[in-house]
C-alpha cells in the first residue's frame, strides 16, 4: 500500500511524534510511505531512513494568503506520488488534504490530534469558522480517527458517511520503579511552547508556590515569556527541549498540563507510564484518562488555585496515584495497539 502522510509542521511536538512513530511502522510493515510537512526539521530527521519528506514551504498553522500555494504545491507533489490512500494530521493539513483527495480522487483519512475550535483561547469568529470546515470537511473524508471521546462525538454529530474510530495515542510501558520523594516539590511541564498549552497558568502557580520547584522542558513560540519568568523567579528553571524524557522524569515528581485545548498529550502518557501523577484541565481526551484514575488531578481550565490545589492532591495520595497511572497506560494505552489499529484503519479505507 503506498501512503502519504501529511501534516502541517515537522517541529517537536506530540502530533508529529504520533506521524514518526507511525511512519517507521509502516514501512516496517513493507508499505511505502512519504511524508508532507510544512517545516522543521525533527520530524524529516526522525523518519529520514525509511520515508522520502517533502518540505511544502507555503504550509503554515494559520490562515493566509499563502494556503492556495500551499494546496497548489500539496495537489503537484500527491499526483506525482500517486498514493492508495492520504493520511492527514492537523486542521490545516487536513482540510487541504482532503480538497487534494476530492480532485485525485483517493481516499483521505483525517486523525484529529484536537479540534481547533474547542479552543478557548482562540475567538468566537475563530471557532465557529474551524468548526464549519471541520464539519464540511468530515463529510468529505473516508475515514476519521479521534483521539478522545469528545472529538469523537462530534464527528459522530456531523452524520459523515466516513469510517470513525476513536485510536488513542499509546506508549511503550517499562517496569515501575517507585519514586522516592524528597523534602521539596518538584513540578514538571514538558511540552511544545505555544498559546494552548496552559504556560501563562504554570508561570502564575509557580508565582504562588515560591518553596516549590519548578522545572519547564521544551521550545516554541512561548519562549521568551519562559525565559523571563526563569530569569525572575528563583524557583523556577527552563532546561530547554529535552528528548531524554527519563531524565526529565528523575528531576520532577508531578507533571502539570493546564491545557485550554489538546488531544491526548504523549507527556502525559509517558509519565502516567513512568508511575509520574499528572494533574491537568478536562480538555480533549485528559478528561477521560485522568478522570479514570482521579476526578481530583483535573482542574478548571485557567484556573491557578484549583491547580495549586489538585497539585497538594497529587501528593497527598502519591502512591495510589502512580501506581494507577501507570496500569491504567500498560493496559489501555499502548504503542503497539494504537499503531496496529491505524494500519487497519487505512486498509479498511482503501479496501471499501
Amino acid at each position: 500500500m503506498r501512503i502519504v502522510e501529511v501534516i502541517t509542521g515537522g517541529e517537536p511536538g506530540g502530533a508529529q511524534r504520533h506521524v514518526s512513530e507511525l511512519v517507521q511502522y509502516l514501512a516496517s510493515q513493507r508499505h511505502q510511505v512519504a511524508v508532507v510537512h510544512g517545516g522543521g526539521h525533527w520530524l524529516s530527521q526522525a523518519v529520514e531512513k525509511v520515508a522520502p519528506v517533502y518540505y511544502l514551504r507555503y504550509l503554515q498553522r494559520d490562515i493566509s494568503w499563502q494556503d492556495m500555494a500551499a494546496f497548489t504545491a500539496l495537489l503537484k507533489i500527491v499526483r506525482q506520488l500517486r498514493p492508495d490512500v492520504i493520511h492527514a494530521h492537523s486542521s490545516k493539513a487536513g482540510i487541504l488534504s482532503r480538497l487534494v483527495g476530492i480532485i485525485l480522487k483517493i481516499p483521505v483519512v483525517y486523525t484529529s490530534h484536537g479540534l481547533v475550535f474547542f479552543d478557548s483561547t482562540r475567538s468566537w469568529r475563530s471557532r465557529k469558522f474551524y468548526q464549519l470546515l471541520e464539519t464540511w470537511a468530515a463529510k468529505r473524508s473516508r475515514g476519521i480517527i479521534t483521539l478522545s471521546n469528545m472529538d469523537y462525538e462530534f464527528m459522530r454529530s456531523v452524520k459523515t458517511q466516513a469510517i470513525v474510530k476513536k485510536i488513542p495515542n499509546g506508549v511503550p510501558v517499562r517496569a515501575l520503579f517507585p519514586k522516592q520523594l524528597g523534602h521539596q516539590r518538584r513540578i514538571g511541564f514538558i511540552g511544545r511552547f505555544s498559546r494552548e498549552k496552559g504556560l501563562d497558568v504554570v508561570l502564575k502557580a509557580a508565582e504562588q508556590t515560591m518553596s516549590w520547584q519548578w522545572i519547564i522542558a521544551g521550545d516554541g513560540p512561548f519562549r521568551a515569556q519562559i525565559i523571563h519568568a526563569s530569569e525572575r523567579l528563583p524557583n523556577l528553571k527552563w532546561v530547554g527541549w529535552m528528548e531524554n524524557l527519563d531524565e526529565f522524569f528523575n528531576e520532577i515528581d508531578v507533571v502539570v498540563q493546564p491545557s485550554y485545548k489538546e488531544g491526548l498529550p504523549y507527556t502525559v502518557l509517558d509519565a502516567m507510564a513512568a508511575g509520574i501523577p499528572v494533574v491537568a484541565t478536562p480538555v480533549g481526551g485528559l478528561t477521560e484518562v485522568l478522570g479514570a484514575i482521579d476526578v481530583q488531578l483535573l482542574c478548571p481550565v485557567g484556573n491557578v488555585e484549583a491547580l495549586i490545589e489538585s497539585i497538594h492532591y497529587a501528593f497527598d495520595h502519591y502512591d495510589q496515584i502512580a501506581e494507577a497511572s501507570y496500569h491504567l497506560v500498560k493496559n489501555e494505552y499502548n504503542l503497539n495497539t494504537q499503531l496496529e489499529k491505524t494500519l487497519g484503519m487505512l486498509i479498511s479505507v482503501v479496501e471499501s
